[in-house]
């Protein structure tokens, strides 16, 4: 073997080597590129029950791994990994492996460790409402116009967002209807959204309270209560209620379109 044959073993091993250090996993995952680890920090003590003494005692003796790199269904497959603390701050792969509500929960814990870090407090149902509109559908929706302006609203909801004009433009093009049932669009058109107290109507009877208006006379009116006059129970300016021998009368409330009488 001369000199150059040589030359050609000594960069054919040299490749074969940096081929098995680099693309053969000889142990644990190839996503995971890094791993650090700590042996009793704070925050991985817990406690556990005895059964023989029969009181619970603080468990020391624990690890926390951080990696670099996430493969969360293959690290929970591990035995001695604790599953109930084991998370990832890959949003997406926590809805591939742990489903929508763990992303749900993933997303306002991130958040509020993120606000937290710059002592800012934000109230938790501004970021579950931030959420839940994120998570509804089942799959991640990004708070963007390619995102919450693609879901099935009303187009008056979604100009209000982002592309004001091409969402007009497009709803009048096609004809889309707006059933008005959102908090946005009741705005544009400056009146009372149907949620809380708009959620309920209120209708009068008429009929109803023009015969019980009080007279100058200081009575109330004879004909609706089908009594004399000299039996007309008195009532001041503050009785707004007609009554009819401390019984009230009959009023009725709408609410959601279902009747509810009450007497």
């Amino acid at each position: 073997m001369d000199e150059m044959d040589d030359t050609e073993l000594v960069v054919g091993c040299r490749g074969l080597a940096e081929s098995i250090l680099q693309e053969i996993t000889l142990r644990g995952f190839e996503k995971i590129s890094k791993v650090s680890f700590t042996k009793s920090a704070p925050e991985s003590k817990q406690w556990f029950y005895d059964a023989i003494s029969g009181a619970y005692k603080e468990d020391k003796d624990n690890w926390i791994i951080e990696t670099d790199g996430v493969d969360l269904q293959n690290v929970l497959s591990l035995e001695g990994i604790d599953s109930k603390r084991t998370t990832s701050n890959s949003i997406t792969e926590i809805l591939l492996v742990l489903g929508i509500e763990a992303t749900r929960m993933s997303l306002i814990r991130e958040l509020r460790v993120i606000l937290r870090s710059y002592d800012i407090y934000v109230n938790y149902r501004h970021l579950a409402t931030l959420v839940d509109m994120m998570t509804q559908r089942g799959i991640l929706t990004s708070i963007t116009r390619h995102g919450i302006n693609r879901v099935n609203s009303g187009p008056l909801r979604k100009c209000s967002f982002e592309e004001t004009v091409e969402i007009l433009f497009e709803a009048a093009f096609f004809g889309e209807h707006d059933p008005l049932t959102g908090i946005s669009e009741n705005v544009i058109f400056g009146q009372l959204a149907q949620y809380g107290t708009g959620f309920v109507d209120l209708i009068v009877d008429g009929q109803a309270l023009a015969n019980c208006v009080e007279n100058r006379m200081g009575g109330a009116s004879a004909d609706y209560y089908n009594v004399s006059p000299e039996h007309t129970p008195k009532m001041s300016d503050e009785q707004l209620t007609p009554m009819i021998f401390n019984t009230p009368a009959p009023t009725y409330m709408q609410a959601g379109g279902n009747t509810s009488y009450y007497v």
